[in-house]
Order: structure tokens, then C-alpha cells, then sequence
């Protein structure tokens, strides 16, 4: 790819990534709060977001074959696919708000842990549209053009719900992952080389029996990764939910909050993809865990609504440290011709751990109260903490000398 080509797919992701921001953040802020709305308990709450969504036991199974797919017949088609079931799940929770059946959401919750088939093959596109030397930076400017609308959003989508109900958020969500899709159409390229080799096809197996034999620094990275994934979802995942069942916050609240986080967040992502090229992307993972123990602490300790604002918006830090140091020491480790689909297994791996987490997380919020999940949430944080700390060696970047080497092998 020329020069342009690579600097049209980061423009053309981070120009979607503004839209599809908007639309997530907007519905993120009043999705817990929706859901109880429909007259489920908070262990069926955990449920969905076990099952399905981003990080749900959908989007997990997905994963491996989502970074075979994307090695073999590109990146663009599965970032396509991705958009349109995303589309498609927003749609039924849509259908969900005006028929006020919850059991809709089940369906589309596990569409959008489908659209995550987009994942590997976006990330790989990141990393193969990046000059030299700059993938981190890269990762973390797409980030936060994803990012930056939930300045707004949040505290927008609070208050259309809290006045007009939660079907037009719904609505403004659909039609904006709509026209996500249709400008991705018309402005993505491919970056894959050799898209038509298939190498025997997909396998669950095959897959298996790579990730088994990763180096010995990956399965350190994979398994510290394992960790963190089920310690979030077993607290910090259902907050909002558990604020609004436990303390009563409003829709425009929550939003406030996740508003307060995006404008901390959009404001530090950028640099923070300079400091992983600058320092290394273990010295940010290991800053992201100290940081989460910190707003741990916070929440645990808060009981106001002035509190808790101020320790989410200091979450933002634990997203832009762990964000762009995760996905670069990943694309590092990996050469090109495999990189989406070890990227799939290791976040499919993640996933397998961490799908029980919300459930598990519900049901100590339902037995033990507010304070229960959060406390799991630490002791698992300090786990990966140490998993990093003792598990992880760094990820050099490669030269560009190296990167094109690599392109030829590939």
C-alpha cells in the first residue's frame, strides 16, 4: 500500500470511530439502567453480559475463527460484517424498548458479541496502515476519535432517556451504526497481502494448537490478560446497574459520569499511544492495573454521587494506559501472515475466562450487596497485576527494515 492508501484507512476509521463512538457512549450510559427497567433482576443482567455483547461468551467463540477468516480472505470484509450485525443487534434492542420485552435483548446481545468477528482484522489494519515505529500511536488515535463524542453522549443519551423515554435512544443508535457502515463501504481498503490463500481452511484446531504453542512471552501476556478480563467483569462491568439499583442514580446521572470519563479519556489517549512507543508497552500495562486498584479503592470508599463521578472519570486512565499497550505488544509479538488470527484466539481465550464474571458478579450484588463485586474486582486485579509484573517481557517494535522482511515472507 502507498503512503495515502494507509493514511485514507486510519482516516476512514477514525471518521467512523467518531459516529460509532457517539452512538455507544450514548447508549452505554442508560443500557444497565434500561435493562432492570424491563423488570429483570441484576443476575439477569449479569446474564446478558456474559452471553453476549463486546466481551460476552458470543463475541468470544467468535474470535477464533474471526482472525483465520481476516488472514485469509482480508480485514475489510470482516470490519464489514462486523458493522452490519451491529446494526442489526441495535436494531433489536430497539425492538426491545417498544414492545418493553426484555427477551429481545437476548437475541441482540449476542449478535453484537458476533459483530466482534470485526475485531482481529481491525486491529491488523491498524497495525499494517501505521508508519513504522508509530503503530502505537496509531492505535491510540483511533481510540480516541472513538472516544472524543462521549464528551457529549452519555450525558445527551441520559437525559433523552430520562425525558423521552429509552426508545429514541435506541433509534439515533441504529441509524448512526447504519451510516458507519455505509461510509466504511465506500473508504476502507484492504491492507492483507495474499488474501486468497487459505492454508487448509479454518479449524477451531489448528487455532487451538497455536495458541498452545505460542512463545513463552505471549502465554504469560495471554494468561495475565485472562485474569484481567475475568476481574472487570466481575465488578466494574454491572456498575452502573448496581448504582442505579443500590444508590438510585438517574439515567442523567450515569451519564454525567461516563461524560466526565470520555472528556478525561479523549484528552490523555493520544499521548498515552506516544509513551507505549516511547517506554514500552509493560511499564503502561503495569501503570493501567495500579491505576484500577486505585479507582477500586475510590468506589469502594465513596457515597456520594460527587465520589463516585470523580473516580470514574479517573477510570479513563485505566482504558488509555491498558487500550493502545495491549493492542501493540500484541501485533509486536505476532508476524503479519498470522497476526489476526492469534490475535482472535487471544482474545477468545480472554473471553472464556472472563464470560462467567458479570454472572458470577450479579449474583454477589443480589447476596452480599454493592460493595461484594467490587471487592472480587480487586482481588483478581492484583492477581493480573502480578501475572504481568512476573509473566510479561517487553514487545520491541519492529523497524521498518524488519516490517516489510516480514511482508515477504508473508
Amino acid at each position: 500500500m502507498t503512503g495515502e492508501e494507509r493514511a485514507r484507512n486510519l482516516r476512514a476509521l477514525a471518521g467512523t470511530g467518531l459516529l460509532g463512538g457517539f452512538a455507544h457512549m450514548m447508549l452505554f450510559a442508560v443500557w444497565q439502567p434500561f435493562v432492570l427497567s424491563l423488570g429483570v433482576p441484576m443476575s439477569t443482567l449479569g446474564l446478558l453480559e456474559s452471553l453476549g455483547g463486546r466481551q460476552g461468551l458470543s463475541a468470544t467463540l467468535t474470535q477464533p475463527l474471526a482472525g483465520q477468516l481476516a488472514d485469509r480472505v482480508g480485514r475489510r470484509p470482516l470490519i464489514l460484517l462486523g458493522h452490519a450485525l451491529t446494526v442489526l443487534a441495535v436494531g433489536l434492542y430497539a425492538v426491545a424498548a417498544l414492545s418493553r420485552e426484555w427477551r429481545w435483548l437476548l437475541p441482540g446481545v449476542l449478535l453484537l458479541g458476533l459483530a466482534m468477528i470485526a475485531s482481529p482484522g481491525r486491529v491488523s489494519l491498524i497495525q499494517e496502515s501505521a508508519e513504522a515505529g508509530q503503530d502505537g500511536a496509531a492505535h491510540a488515535m483511533t481510540m480516541a476519535w472513538w472516544v472524543a463524542p462521549g464528551v457529549i453522549a452519555p450525558a445527551l443519551g441520559g437525559y433523552m432517556a430520562s425525558h423521552a423515554g429509552f426508545v429514541p435512544v435506541m433509534v439515533l443508535r441504529v441509524f448512526l451504526e447504519a451510516l458507519c457502515l455505509l461510509l466504511l463501504v465506500a473508504w476502507l481498503r484492504e491492507t492483507r497481502r495474499e488474501t486468497s490463500a487459505w492454508r487448509g481452511g479454518l479449524s477451531w484446531r489448528s487455532g487451538l494448537s497455536q495458541l498452545i504453542d505460542l512463545s513463552k512471552e505471549l502465554r504469560g501476556f495471554a494468561v495475565a490478560v485472562a485474569v484481567e478480563a475475568f476481574a472487570w467483569g466481575l465488578g466494574a462491568v454491572l456498575l452502573f446497574g448496581m448504582l442505579s439499583q443500590a444508590y438510585g442514580f438517574t439515567t442523567v446521572q450515569l451519564g454525567v459520569m461516563l461524560s466526565l470519563q470520555c472528556a478525561l479519556w479523549a484528552v490523555i489517549q493520544v499521548p498515552m499511544g506516544r509513551w507505549v512507543d516511547r517506554y514500552g508497552c509493560k511499564r503502561l500495562m503495569l501503570l493501567s492495573d495500579a491505576i484500577g486498584l486505585a479507582v477500586l479503592a475510590g468506589w469502594l470508599s465513596s457515597r456520594s454521587f460527587a465520589g463516585f463521578a470523580l473516580w470514574y472519570a479517573v477510570y479513563a486512565l485505566v482504558y488509555a494506559t491498558w487500550g493502545p499497550a495491549y493492542r501493540t505488544f500484541a501485533s509486536r509479538r505476532v508476524p503479519e501472515a498470522r497476526r489476526a488470527e492469534v490475535m482472535g484466539w487471544l482474545e477468545a481465550s480472554s473471553g472464556l475466562v472472563r464470560f462467567a464474571g458479570p454472572y458470577l458478579g450479579g449474583l454477589l450484588f443480589e447476596r452480599f450487596g454493592f460493595r461484594a463485586p467490587l471487592w472480587a474486582n480487586v482481588a483478581g486485579l492484583v492477581v493480573a497485576l502480578l501475572a504481568i509484573w512476573l509473566g510479561v517481557e517487553e514487545a520491541e517494535p519492529r523497524t521498518g527494515m524488519a516490517a516489510a522482511a516480514e511482508g515477504d515472507v508473508a
